[in-house]
């Protein structure tokens, strides 16, 4: 049966489906020191800018990863902050810790 199945659906084997969208290849950028990450996270929430956060590798996130939005709550001395997500409607809690780069969007 599955060699007549074949045999009537030459086009069904020749095409290849792809599920998932093309990345775009992440370029990634130098690690920051912790000063300079939490001094330009306080210029973005002061100046209400959105920006890029590009995050490190944890145990949970094998990859490095970036999101865009804009920070929602200061950084603080527990070194949380929250990042708003424009493009994915997502909110991210994210430490210091986590953040490898910061730029503006």
């Amino acid at each position: 049966m599955e060699k007549n199945f074949a045999e009537k659906q030459p086009n069904f084997f020749s095409k290849k489906v792809v599920l998932s969208k093309e990345t775009d290849s992440l370029q990634v950028l130098p690690q920051m020191p912790k000063h300079q990450v939490q001094y330009f996270l306080t210029q973005a929430y002061e100046r209400r800018k959105p920006i890029i956060l590009q995050t490190n590798k944890t145990k949970h996130i094998l990859t490095i990863q970036e999101q865009k939005g804009l920070l929602r709550y200061a950084p603080n001395k527990k070194n949380l902050l929250i990042l708003e997500s424009s493009n994915h409607q997502m909110t991210y809690m994210l430490s210091f810790d986590d953040i490898r780069h910061v730029r503006l969007a």
